[in-house]
């Protein structure tokens, strides 16, 4: 497979699938379960000093308005951090795209984030939105957030495998039309998570 191939599959697998793993997020938060939309803007702001903290909250409106632009900002973070996570796993996929590699793909997408989260996020990890104790509502998060990883893994890789299998009728075009209509597939797909996720979004 070639190397714009494969960073195109990549590319479209990991942005889809950290549109899925967003709205997986938003669902969540629907029935009250901190995610990292919501707590990573409340772990950095410890960090900011009371002055610009309250010039940055004067210019965006008030709290209400920060709190809506950190969630978005970590929802931006999150897609981008997602499709350039799905490049690199193309990129390296491309000398052999229908190798299974799921032991890998797990440790990468799933347990280093998890990790990850708990070291940088545990002061906030007992947030709960429907009243349950600190440890209990760690466990809840970290359970929610495995689940969304989870997901984007799944996604991830499925969505791969889809847009870069070979033709059928061999490798003579590299973008064929099939390459092209899975790819449409794929993106279609996308959409339709993502107007989910809008939705999801204007409930909460």
């Amino acid at each position: 497979m070639s190397r714009s191939k494969a960073l195109f599959a990549g590319l479209m697998a990991g942005l889809i699938a950290g549109i899925a793993m967003t709205t997986v997020m938003l669902l969540l938060a629907c029935f009250g379960v901190a995610t990292p939309l919501a707590i990573i803007g409340d772990r950095l702001s410890v960090f900011i000093p009371p002055g610009p903290f309250l010039a940055l909250m004067g210019k965006v409106g008030d709290y209400n308005h920060l709190k809506q632009f950190g969630v978005g900002s970590t929802m931006a973070g999150q897609l981008v951090v997602g499709a350039l996570g799905g490049a690199m796993f193309g990129l390296l996929m491309r000398r052999d795209p229908a190798r299974r590699v799921t032991g890998v793909t797990i440790a990468v997408f799933v347990l280093l984030p998890i990790i990850a989260l708990t070291i940088a996020l545990w002061p906030v990890l007992g947030t709960s939105y429907v009243g349950f104790p600190i440890p209990v509502g760690r466990v809840v998060t970290l359970l929610g957030f495995a689940l969304s990883v989870f997901v984007f893994e799944r996604v991830l890789v499925g969505g791969f495998h889809f847009v870069a299998r070979p033709n059928v009728a061999g490798e003579a075009g590299e973008f064929s039309p099939a390459i092209g209509r899975r790819a449409l597939i794929v993106g279609g797909l996308g959409l339709v998570v993502a107007g989910g996720g809008i939705a999801l979004l204007r409930k909460l």
